[in-house]
């Protein structure tokens, strides 16, 4: 599965969205950020990319 984290910057007063360690974006807000995950994650598991590899 894949690892999530997002990063509040109070400098930009953003948040980082990462996935598997690498920065992948930022967001306004957290619950933005997790909504932007979690439809990265969907993307990379159902998408086509995830039928090519199977």
């Amino acid at each position: 599965m894949y690892e999530k984290a997002i990063i509040y910057d109070p400098e930009t007063q953003d948040f980082a969205m990462y996935l598997d360690g690498e920065l992948v974006g930022f967001a306004r807000t957290y619950q933005e950020a997790e909504i932007t995950l979690d439809l990265l994650v969907f993307e990379l598991i159902s998408g086509p990319y995830a039928r090519e590899a199977a």
